[in-house]
């Protein structure tokens, strides 16, 4: 039992103790009376029997347990004193009872008063145990009994509303942990039954409270998983408390769910930076910045402050992917630059040469023709730049055409004749080994611009009197599979990712040939991929290259 048990247990049994005292006064009061009233009634047959010559008094008074003192008695004992002293003091002619104490004793007293006769009768004072000894000894017995099984059923009383307590303190503990609760069953009139109907009332709100709380958490996680920027959460130990996986692949690591060190995961400086600011100066910082790792990445990251007490203070972290953005905007720049280097060149010569001829060249027949030659060579070199452009112009603009089933070998052998007199020029093998019922279903106008730009890629860098082998067969995956096979001098390993960049010649290309724009591979790409295919190349230096166009059959 508890402390606070034990006081009521010892005040209960004070308060039996106390009861059970009441009850030996009460009956000691009875017996008192009773007695009393005797002793009264053996003063009055004393009166008229002492008067009797053939009397006994001794042998009376010893069978009553008496004694009597009278004006003549001796006074030998302090009992016999203080009888003769109530007999003078008491001169009325009542008869009077008292109890008094003599030596320890309780003692009763009854004077007994005519005008001839006067005495004191005197009997101890008998008490309860010594009037009924097995009453009193029945009674007590059966007053200990009920007594013990009144503190016995206060004890299992205590006991089972202990451990009740406990259960439902133990269910209190579980509701809070998330676990669930021991089932107990109480009756109405239990002292606990309105706190354990209470608390199945509260475990029910909890379980409620906790299933929206775990609805909105998912749904929550699921929305963080799925936004399209970097988010992160940080505590105030400077611990990560939550994360999606678009700021993993942004920082290129893998984030683990339990809480751990953010520096663990974020290696660059300027952002850790943002963050400590964030936590000691309590401001939410923004800035753009580039993230240290394999791969070169611009972020857009701000670090906003949640809330301000102290202890539960955390800060936000969002990036947001710039990589793409500032890749397009270098690309427009590089696009725009070479755009006007390539312009240049040709309105320059067309501008300088006929500057010369004006200036007096043209009176001479054989600088004129030469002259006029290459203010046509540029013209012409800039008039493909201004359609391959053009072109580009197109694709961005991503025109939905429809499919229409085209033969493939009559497009090839309409494209090589458009290009013939660059043939002628060269001096070049040219072999088409195409089925003559190979068809494909495609965009015509697409599909006409990417051959026209790899066979004029495949004359253009191909050496004097080179072979070029245009095949085409359909593969096993029912896609059509087209070869523009060259004699040229061949692509570095460690540059063929970059000849479909717009603008991109090969260095040694660049200083041999100047009719090319360095616009026709990219667009053949970007055609390709618009049609749902791909376009490869394998090129070996001094041996030749091997463009491979795979397209779907629609």
């Amino acid at each position: 039992m508890t402390k606070h048990d034990q006081i009521r247990f010892y005040r209960i049994a004070t308060i039996l103790v106390a009861i059970y005292i009441a009850l030996m006064m009460t009956f000691n009061s009875v017996v008192k009376r009773q007695q009393m009233t005797t002793l009264a009634a053996r003063g009055a047959d004393y009166a008229l029997l002492h008067k009797q010559p053939d009397f006994q008094a001794q042998k009376w008074l010893v069978q009553n347990q008496l004694e009597v003192v009278t004006e003549q008695s001796a006074q030998k004992t302090k009992l016999q004193k203080t009888a003769n002293d109530i007999l003078n003091r008491e001169r009325s002619t009542e008869d009077t009872q008292m109890v008094q104490k003599v030596s320890g004793q309780s003692y009763l007293f009854y004077r007994y008063q005519t005008k001839k006769t006067a005495f004191v009768l005197v009997t101890a004072q008998h008490r309860f145990w010594q009037t009924w000894p097995t009453f009193a000894l029945t009674l007590t017995s059966l007053y200990l009994i009920i007594c013990g099984l009144i503190l016995l059923k206060f004890w299992q009383h205590r006991r089972r509303f202990a451990t009740h307590l406990k259960i439902l303190v133990a269910n209190i503990h579980h509701i809070r942990h998330e676990e669930l609760p021991e089932p107990i069953i109480f009756q109405r009139d239990a002292s606990l039954y309105v706190l354990a109907d209470e608390i199945n009332k509260l475990n029910g709100d909890m379980r409620h409270m906790r299933q929206k709380i775990a609805i909105q958490q998912g749904s929550f996680d699921r929305l963080i998983d799925h936004l399209p920027v970097g988010v992160m959460v940080i505590n105030e130990a400077r611990q990560v408390v939550l994360h999606n996986e678009a700021i993993g692949e942004l920082l290129e690591t893998q984030i683990e769910d339990r809480k751990h060190p953010y520096i663990d995961d974020i290696k660059t400086y300027e952002l850790t930076r943002m963050i400590e600011h964030t936590f000691r100066h309590r401001r939410s910082h923004h800035q753009e910045i580039q993230l240290i790792q394999n791969q070169e990445r611009f972020v857009d990251a701000n670090v906003v402050q949640l809330n301000t007490v102290k202890s539960k203070f955390q800060a936000l972290v969002i990036l947001y992917d710039l990589t793409d953005i500032r890749r397009v905007e270098q690309m427009q720049l590089d696009f725009v630059s070479n755009v006007s280097h390539e312009l240049k060149t040709p309105v320059t010569a067309i501008t300088g040469f006929a500057e010369t001829l004006l200036a007096g060249a043209k009176d001479d027949p054989a600088t004129l023709q030469q002259f006029l030659q290459i203010i046509y060579d540029e013209s012409t070199r800039l008039t493909a730049l201004i359609q391959d452009i053009l072109a580009l112009s197109h694709l961005d603009q991503k025109e939905q055409i429809k499919a229409q089933p085209l033969l493939i070998k009559p497009v090839i052998e309409q494209n090589l004749l458009l290009l013939q007199q660059k043939i002628q020029k060269k001096a070049l093998h040219v072999s088409v080994e195409i089925p003559a019922d190979l068809q494909i279903r495609i965009q015509k106008m697409k599909f006409n611009q990417i051959m026209k730009n790899l066979i004029a890629n495949g004359i253009t860098y191909n050496k004097p009197a080179g072979s070029l082998v245009i095949t085409a067969e359909q593969n096993a995956m029912q896609q059509i599979e087209i070869r523009v096979v060259d004699s040229g001098q061949g692509i570095p390993s460690d540059l063929q990712d970059r000849i479909f960049e717009r603008f991109y010649r090969v260095d040694q290309a660049r200083a041999t040939h100047k009719s090319g724009t360095g616009l026709g591979l990219a667009i053949a790409k970007e055609l390709t991929e618009s049609l749902g295919g791909q376009l490869t190349v394998e090129s070996q230096l001094g041996v030749g290259s091997e463009f491979i166009l795979t397209l779907p059959n629609q």
